[in-house]
């Protein structure tokens, strides 16, 4: 699995969520995919890509090789803390 390099994340919001679609994809993985390995519906990762869901974050963060708070930084503080 290649590494993320942060430049490479897209910035604005909407592109992003595309942007992380697709690295799941050439990892082999989709959202729903996801959510049957973790026994969930189909929805719950989904949510992720659309407001704050740590949760989830994590849980794809850790399939793209990398941190919640560099694929959502506008979601996590400093520490790596989720911002409510």
């Amino acid at each position: 699995m290649s590494r993320i390099n942060p430049k490479e994340i897209p910035d604005d919001v909407p592109n992003r969520k595309q942007w992380i679609k697709y690295q799941l994809l050439i990892r082999g993985y989709t959202l729903a995919d996801l959510a049957r390995e973790k026994g969930v519906t189909k929805q719950q990762p989904v949510i992720a890509l659309a407001k704050s869901y740590p949760k989830w974050e994590f849980i794809i963060a850790q399939k793209l090789g990398t941190t919640p708070q560099l694929l959502w930084p506008e979601r996590y503080d400093e520490y790596g803390i989720p911002i409510r």
